[in-house]
């Protein structure tokens, strides 16, 4: 037999591929990691920006800068950085311990947390199962419905979502996933999901009204549904909002809707409420402001107030009676399970929403998006103007009477624009967005939006209008 152990390492030495490195921050950067959803080449042309500290709305460089947070840091930023009960719950837990599994033992904070959840989620949904991200809480749901389902539905094995669905990067989450440039590359691992369009007024081919929209997407989906209703497991559906598909914000009604659709047929009901839950909608969770409750419902970024990686699955009584039974135990977990400095930073994050007025002060911080709106319309290249809550977005075109997409060259140049005057944004395709944390101050929220309009007036096609600020 042909030796060929270390025929590879031959060729290519280990750290071959390494340059030299430099004592550069950036530079080293560039010789060690892989970014996440980051274009490498360009990656490599920049010195990055590289962030040394928070505080409120704001974030901070090693070169002095200081900059607003338009993103929450990817929408996990609830609170404001360096928020003192949060800093103060994480540094009590840590003279107690820092990490204690899950399997077999149990800790007071995850405990206290569970319940705690518990008692604000909606409905019946009390059982509480821990994650690290997003992400595993979807696949954690998906795995569940599918124990849930198959005794009556043996053949039940596919699940239903939407196009432009984002429920995560694990492979379970890419199969119900709709985003072809996430996830085309990685089809031939994944069980894909049925589908049905997304309920995207602005793109809708017949024009119709936003209620109008509702219906005719609605029952399309719902006919979808009812055709593969004994092989469908569960159907998975981020309510409100669509947020890594572009911010597509449904017409109210949609939700409700579908969940009575779905509850008719006994199919299970997942709502991805990662992105959308504690408060950034104008409710604790997105579905409260339809009344509709799941059966099964993920959370995480902003649990902890953007502090450290932990979610949940949250499912009802019923259902962990009929998962006691059978199969009677759930082969699935993390090392981190109910991380106890996590759980420390969710609790907190809590009775902070508890003890602020973050959710109730939505309707007067909309304001400004109210005004930023007026501001955009008089620019002749944005389009497709949304918000929900404390979330606003609207679209960079660079042939709006068609509905053709600026290109990517247009929205990093705004991007890298926005960041010289003081504003993290993260463009998504067209797409230009706020989410800013619940704690921004409406001087803050208007500094954002007076960068946004300065930003688009020099890196849009001649022709935008002038305006002035917003009033």
């Amino acid at each position: 037999m042909t030796d060929i152990s270390h025929s590879f390492f031959e060729h290519h030495p280990p750290n071959s591929f390494a340059p030299e490195p430099s004592g550069d921050l950036g530079d080293l950067d560039k010789t060690w990691i892989l970014h996440p959803f980051t274009p490498i080449r360009e990656w490599e042309q920049d010195r990055p920006m590289i962030i040394t500290g928070g505080k409120g709305a704001r974030i901070f460089d090693d070169r002095g800068h200081s900059y607003l947070d338009g993103t929450s840091s990817l929408w996990v930023n609830l609170l404001g950085h360096r928020h003192p009960a949060i800093d103060r719950a994480i540094m009590e837990q840590l003279d107690k311990i820092a990490h204690s599994t899950f399997l077999g033992l149990t800790h007071e904070g995850g405990i206290r947390l569970a319940e705690e959840l518990g008692r604000r989620a909606p409905g019946n949904l009390r059982r509480v199962f821990y994650s690290d991200n997003g992400s595993t809480s979807v696949e954690i749901a998906l795995k569940l419905a599918y124990l849930l389902r198959k005794h009556s539905h043996p053949g039940a094995s596919r699940f239903f979502s939407l196009e432009r669905a984002y429920h995560g990067d694990t492979l379970g989450a890419v199969g119900v996933g709709g985003i072809d440039r996430f996830h085309s590359p990685f089809h031939p691992l994944v069980h894909a999901s049925l589908k049905a369009p997304a309920p995207d007024c602005f793109l809708c081919p017949l024009g119709l009204s936003r209620n109008q929209c509702s219906i005719d997407c609605a029952d399309e989906a719902i006919r979808i549904i009812r055709r593969h209703r004994d092989e469908l497991a569960a159907v998975i559906l981020e309510p409100r909002l669509q947020a890594a598909g572009g911010m597509i914000v449904w017409p109210e009604g949609y939700l409700s809707r579908m969940a009575r659709a779905v509850r008719e047929e006994g199919i299970p009901l997942i709502l991805d409420e990662v992105a959308t839950g504690f408060g950034r909608t104008g409710a604790l969770f997105a579905c409260e402001l339809e009344g509709v409750v799941p059966d099964f419902l993920c959370a995480g970024k902003g649990l902890t107030g953007g502090y450290l990686p932990l979610a949940v699955t949250l499912f009802s009584e019923e259902t962990y009676q009929r998962l006691k039974n059978d199969p009677g135990i759930f082969y699935h977990g993390h090392s981190y399970t109910a991380n106890p400095l996590g759980v420390a930073a969710a609790r907190a994050t809590l009775r902070a929403l508890d003890e602020g007025r973050f959710i109730e002060e939505i309707p007067a911080k909309r304001e400004v998006f109210f005004k930023l709106e007026r501001a955009l319309d008089r620019f002749p290249f944005t389009g497709n103007i949304r918000s929900l809550g404390l979330i606003f977005a609207f679209d960079i075109f660079s042939d709006p009477s068609r509905k053709i997409p600026a290109d990517r060259q247009t929205m990093t140049g705004i991007e890298h624009r926005a960041q010289s005057l003081g504003l993290i944004i993260r463009p998504l395709m067209n797409t230009l967005y706020l989410i800013p944390p619940l704690s921004v101050s409406v001087d803050e929220l208007t500094l954002m939006g007076e960068i946004l309009l300065e930003s688009l007036r020099e890196f849009t096609p001649e022709g935008f209008a002038k305006s002035g600020k917003m009033k």
